[in-house]
């Protein structure tokens, strides 16, 4: 989801870059890529941490609230590695290329991410960003399920346990699988 807002922002972005930072509408474009990159790992960063409310102040912010914003403030620098290392600039044109493009790009999708309220709430950015998908879900894989993964571990040493000793024997392999079962439920599994 995150892709079809960045393209309909994108276009925006390139115009604001060129004008107000001097590079060229082809390293402008080259950049984006990086720009959505450095997006995506610092909205991960918060979903991960459970910073809903954080991730809502800064898309809720405006011009100094927004250059203020700490997880702004964290995804610029982020981009700003970024742009150095993609396109070899001063550590200063990078800067200024970040907060303009980091800028325009969050003032960008806030305008798509905006509900009827007219600020963007929980629910916007969980149906328009895919925060209970896309993000969710890629901050789900990033922690590898981890809790339900040792779930499943213990519900499958029960059936190996079951498995070496057979059917006829039961009670080991039984209590085995019991053991696996309640751990893993304790690990919502």
């Amino acid at each position: 989801m995150l892709d079809q807002l960045m393209s309909a922002v994108g276009g925006n972005v390139v115009s604001e870059l060129t004008e107000k930072t001097g590079i060229n509408a082809e390293q402008a474009q080259s950049i984006l890529p990086v720009a959505q990159e450095s997006l995506q790992s610092g909205l991960m960063e918060q979903v991960t941490g459970g910073n809903m409310s954080g991730i809502l102040g800064m898309f809720n912010s405006s011009g100094s609230g927004l250059t203020g914003n700490p997880i702004f403030a964290a995804i610029k620098a982020k981009f700003a590695t970024g742009v150095m290392s993609k396109l070899g600039v001063p550590e200063s044109v990078a800067g200024m290329v970040a907060g303009t493009g980091m800028n325009s790009m969050i003032s960008g999708l806030t305008g798509q991410l905006k509900g009827d309220s007219g600020e963007v709430t929980q629910d916007d950015l969980m149906s328009k960003l895919g925060l209970g998908g896309g993000l969710g879900d890629m901050a789900k894989n990033a922690l590898g399920d981890k809790l339900g993964g040792l779930g499943d571990m213990a519900g499958g040493l029960g059936d190996a346990a079951k498995g070496l000793t057979g059917d006829a024997t039961g009670g080991l392999g039984d209590a085995a699988k019991g053991l696996g079962d309640k751990l893993g439920g304790m690990f919502g599994k």
